[in-house]
């Protein structure tokens, strides 16, 4: 089907979508706003995860069941939608920014990837529950997720392989979608901000009938905007159209579907480090919006459709159902032209003025068909004086990508002074297809006694297979743990310890066609979590992780690769927020990550620390409202956040990376129902670098964006 066609579907079903909730509001009168806070659980009813019931202390990442903070013995945050519009955050990695122990731009501005880095690793991206971006070992470029479609972010630190499966030592970030209400009600705006950004988003929903068992949602964003680095645009078309059905107080249906397109191209220019860092004078740093590649060839161009079927049903008192299942499917045409900075780091210029930079072409066209379910029986029972909630499930993933690639050197260029138009277009290859599929099957206890200690114990076995066409299967078996006990003391104060492990599998065979081992990684945690009141949320832990059968290069053999390598990640975390009378928020966090690998085949590696993962990064943010009469109302935020130096390190150098601050701020009035906010990140335009590696390249860090929004609630 191509894209027209699936345009014209997705507006039709959209139109559908909004005539019924307009024909749902005429049918039903909206109750009054003491009317709509949710009604107390009914012992037989089915329990929704709905924003008005899921705060910032509540989540279901660490569990898989509607769990309270206080009482989950692990480390998991959770970022609702009003931080995210209140921050201005364009995408995934601005809405984590004030997060603890998460690395959210390690590379800069990046439009290929939403990269993030927690507790030294790479997090697995999630989303309802269900991994969003399979394809182990493959990392296929795929549409970023908008934060305009998510009710809210969660974020699971650490190995987390017994309700997940395979996946990375760093944890989970799962987005949750918005989905319907039974009260009428929604959001359209308007943006305007930096790099002539222009955005319309628009988000409504209520009863589509009379009887109140039929809700729909409709959220949608059109965006025309271009980005720090030149000739890049940052466009999107993104419709989701999203229905829930309750034919009784046992059962809830909801279908979330999605239609996305963007437009772009890599905002990642490669720059060399002696002509950005280490450039010897002002005028021969190069700036930070420099594109090295060609405006008429470069490009990200992706487009995806998905359809998510959510369904939780109640049997007894007892026994609960839940079933999760997508299936999506996306296209990507990626082209990029980069500088050759990596063949003599030190001096990557080709011309006695060091003007000139050798570079290379790689495109890569693919199509990936991704099915992925979840589904569990939770039991709740009763043992002498202990509490059982047991979750028993199974989960499948079955990844299929067809793909063509073509790299190699083409013409050079002035990075001062760069001409565009003449280069030389790579020749396509086909490449094998590649099938992954992935079963496992978890079992999971949490055990309360006396309403103070929480035990949670897990198990898990998994069994995952891969194919590049035209070899063997490759089939991989783990077993997994995890365990976590969390006390009560008084005071609010709750002490907890876990440990939980993780295996991701490693595609392909050594140099004598022996199949990779999976990696593994094990966290040990310890902690103590408080809230001597709801507003108040305070959390400090302490973390040792490592993570055994790294592929690292063969010292005795360049062709060969060998799982020798380490890595063991430790360090301290504090997180809180405090909410005072509903006008004022106040969130900060602390991090310090010891990350460093333990072994190697190189000893130059050994000890040397993670690259790009500091040693120590802050943040706080805090957001006041003024009440200027009954319909008038100013908002004032400002943050700061705080990334400490980071340190590459090779053979024969090693490079560090200064630190940075950074200020943000936000200023907004609301009127009735219309409101007028100004976000600005980097307020103070600092130029910085987020990492500059001994590979020989520097990422760019993000100057000064500002938004303006202008929106209307109903």
């Amino acid at each position: 089907m191509g894209a027209s066609v699936r345009a014209r579907a997705a507006t039709a079903c959209s139109a559908a979508l909004m005539a019924g909730l307009l024909a749902g509001q005429a049918g039903a009168q909206t109750p009054p706003a003491e009317a709509q806070q949710p009604a107390p659980a009914v012992p037989g009813e089915v329990t929704v995860l709905e924003p008005l019931t899921i705060g910032a202390d509540r989540a279901t990442t660490a569990t898989k069941t509607d769990t309270r903070l206080i009482e989950t013995p692990q480390s998991i945050s959770v970022v609702p939608q009003s931080q995210i519009t209140d921050q201005g955050a364009k995408d995934l990695q601005d809405a984590l920014r004030y997060s603890t122990s998460v690395r959210a731009e390690p590379y800069g501005t990046d439009t290929r990837q939403s990269n993030l880095i927690v507790r030294g690793f790479y997090p697995m991206e999630y989303l309802d529950g269900m991994i969003r971006v399979a394809g182990a070992g493959t990392y296929p470029l795929i549409a970023r997720s908008d934060p305009w479609t998510l009710e809210r972010i969660e974020i699971l630190r650490g190995p987390s392989s017994v309700l997940y499966g395979a996946g990375t030592t760093g944890g989970v970030v799962n987005m949750v979608s918005r989905r319907p209400q039974f009260d009428f009600g929604g959001e359209i705006g308007v943006q305007f901000g930096s790099y002539f950004r222009k955005q319309l988003q628009f988000d409504v929903t209520g009863a589509l009938n009379e009887e109140r068992t039929l809700a729909g949602r409709l959220t949608g964003v059109v965006r025309n905007s271009d980005m720090q680095t030149k000739y890049v645009p940052d466009d999107r078309y993104l419709v989701q159209p999203s229905f829930t059905w309750r034919p009784d107080n046992k059962t809830n249906i909801t279908l979330i579907s999605l239609f996305q397109r963007d437009e772009t191209a890599s905002s990642q220019q490669f720059l060399p480090v002696v002509a950005t860092l280490h450039a010897p004078s002002r005028n021969r740093r190069l700036p930070d919006s420099s594109f090295l590649g060609e405006p008429s060839y470069d490009k990200l161009n992706t487009e995806q459709t998905s359809g998510t079927l959510l369904v939780d049903h109640r049997f007894t008192d007892w026994l609960k159902l839940h079933v999760g299942a997508r299936l999506a499917s996306a296209r990507t045409h990626f082209a990029e032209i980069y500088p050759d900075v990596y063949s003599n780091p030190l001096d990557p210029f080709i011309d006695p003025q060091d003007r000139i930079l050798n570079r290379f072409a790689y495109e890569t066209k693919h199509n990936i068909t991704t099915y992925t379910t979840d589904s569990n029986l939770q039991f709740d029972f009763i043992t002498g004086p202990l509490t059982h909630k047991v979750l028993a499930g199974i989960d499948y993933v079955n990844f299929r990508m067809k793909s063509s690639t073509g790299s190699g050197a083409t013409t050079p260029i002035d990075a001062y002074d760069p001409v565009y138009g003449n280069f030389v277009r790579p020749a396509m290859f086909r490449n094998p297809n590649l099938k992954q599929s992935h079963v496992g099957f978890y079992v999971q206890d949490q055990i309360r006694y006396a309403d103070r200690v929480h035990l949670v114990i897990g198990a898990r076995r998994d069994r995952a297979t891969a194919e590049v066409q035209g070899s063997r299967p490759q089939v991989d078996h783990a077993t997994s743990f995890r365990a976590g006990l969390i006390v009560d003391v008084g005071f609010g104060l709750s002490p907890y310890v876990s440990y939980s492990e993780s295996f991701l599998p490693v595609l392909g065979l050594d140099l004598f066609n022996r199949p990779f081992k999976p990696q593994r990684g094990y966290q040990y945690e310890a902690g103590i979590k408080w809230q001597p009141e709801p507003g108040i949320l305070a959390m400090i832990s302490v973390f040792d992780i490592r993570e055994t059968n790294r592929p690292t290069n063969d010292p005795d053999n360049v062709l060969n690769v060998v799982q020798t390598g380490e890595v063991r990640s430790r360090g301290v975390e504090v997180e809180a927020s405090w909410t005072v009378a509903d006008d004022f928020v106040v969130l900060g966090s602390y991090t310090y990550t010891d990350a460093e690998v333990k072994k190697s085949g190189f000893p130059w590696e050994v000890g040397a620390p993670l690259e790009g993962v500091p040693e120590h990064a802050a943040s706080i943010w805090g957001v006041k409202t003024f009440r200027v009469n009954d319909e008038v109302a100013l908002r004032v935020g400002a943050g700061l956040r705080y990334v400490g130096e980071a340190v590459s390190t090779s053979a024969d150098r090693k490079l560090t990376t200064p630190d940075y601050l950074l200020v943000d701020a936000l200023l907004a009035v609301d009127w009735q129902k219309w409101s007028l906010a100004l976000s600005a990140n980097n307020l103070t335009d600092k130029r910085y670098y987020t990492v500059c590696r001994t590979f020989g390249d520097c990422f760019v860090g993000n100057r000064r964006s500002v938004i303006a929004t202008l929106s209307r609630r109903f």
